[in-house]
């Protein structure tokens, strides 16, 4: 099942959209994060933003400076569930 949200995107791109994220830090994941929730929370339900990232892949995007393990490890196991359900109060 596609979410609500996926879907409007890849109808509005006409097809052309890849459904991931390529981060160098939990802090950048956490901004994107951040500005998408706040994004779809007027018209979305919170369902209906979870269900937009639960099929997200979410890449390290290793630095010029090289790659950081500690950094990468976080970034594979940050849970986007917990950080929405902890920082936005939606409905």
């Amino acid at each position: 099942m596609v979410s609500k949200i996926l879907e409007k995107i890849i109808t509005r791109r006409k097809g052309h959209y890849v459904h991931a994220l390529e981060v160098q830090n939990v802090y950048e994941l956490e901004f994107v994060i951040d500005e998408l929730v706040r994004e779809f929370k007027e018209e979305y339900t919170k369902k209906d933003i979870l269900d937009f990232f639960v099929g997200m892949s979410i890449y390290y995007l290793e630095p010029e400076a090289g790659a950081d393990e500690k950094e990468e490890y976080k970034i594979y196991q940050f849970n986007i569930e917990n950080y929405i359900n902890n920082n936005f109060e939606l409905v």
